[in-house]
């Protein structure tokens, strides 16, 4: 299975790498503490030019005004993940 995305990202973005977007969600559900998050709200453009382009409105500003943004839900988002940590553990699950 990791040859098939590796040879995807090869032929799709011309790298060595595979984005393990798949194997960093289930570690997020498992042990939360691996991600960073921030609260907002999110918007996703659905057509143009910037068609699936996300958005965060994350009303931290100290003076925000108020915008058709301000009465939306919050989300938490994933910012950062701890990166050496989280390749150990898929490492670890792929060689068992």
């Amino acid at each position: 299975m990791l040859e098939v995305y590796f040879n995807y990202h090869h032929d799709a973005y011309s790298t060595k790498v595979v984005y393990l977007h798949d194997p960093t969600a289930m570690l997020a559900a498992i042990n939360p503490s691996l991600i960073t998050y921030v609260e907002g709200a999110i918007r996703v453009q659905t057509n143009g030019i910037t068609r699936g382009l996300t958005l965060l409105y994350n009303k931290q500003k100290r003076f925000a005004e108020i915008t058709e943004w301000s009465d939306q839900p919050s989300v938490n988002v994933a910012v950062t993940v701890d990166t050496p940590t989280a390749l150990k553990l898929v490492m670890e699950r792929l060689m068992e």
